[in-house]
């Protein structure tokens, strides 16, 4: 394959979403789609980081249903963990911010917004978001899409842990190991 080609290939994967952030993110956004009062967790922002195919099951409460019989006990048991876990995490961030917290790392970031949704961050913390080069992009695209800018408070710092360190890359991007930490 030639240099053009491998280019014309990672061009592409940059507009393609992430299956597993896209699979986090449609639970949450399926999560929040619910009445309030039955909420485990809610993000208003991750219904943008759906494809219409995934959009329009996450969408429609019949094939949402449907959909949710078809992948079985696992799947559903494995879906109510990752709404569970986004609950646990942003409540513990929550208790963080009121006891001083200072800076932020997302690992493996993916199509999280906590860094855009928990009141108080944009004020007083700095987020660093760990992701690979291609997720990252992806989501960066659709941020700028919901906001119209990328935050000041978020730093993405784009990492193939396969082939760099994450001291290497988070001390690149301005992360100070004496401030006040939640990881």
């Amino acid at each position: 394959m030639g240099k053009n080609k491998v280019k014309e290939g990672l061009k592409e994967n940059l507009k393609e979403p992430n299956p597993t952030a896209e699979l986090t993110a449609s639970h949450r956004a399926a999560e929040s789609l619910k009445p309030e009062n039955e909420r485990i967790c809610d993000d208003p922002y991750a219904i943008h980081f759906l494809s219409l195919a995934t959009l329009e099951i996450v969408k429609d409460p019949v094939k949402l249903k449907v959909f949710s019989q078809q992948v079985g006990p696992l799947a559903q048991a494995m879906g109510t963990l990752i709404r569970l876990r986004v609950r646990y995490f942003d409540d513990f961030l929550k208790k963080s911010l009121k006891e001083g917290l200072k800076q932020l790392v997302i690992l493996g970031a993916g199509y999280d917004t906590r860094a855009y949704r928990i009141e108080g961050l944009k004020e007083n913390v700095k987020v660093f978001e760990v992701d690979h080069p291609h997720t990252q992009h992806f989501k960066i695209e659709k941020i700028r899409e919901i906001f119209g800018f990328t935050p000041e408070h978020v730093t993405y710092v784009p990492a193939d842990l396969e082939t760099q360190t994450l001291n290497q890359s988070l001390f690149s991007a301005g992360y100070n190991r004496s401030k006040k930490l939640f990881f």
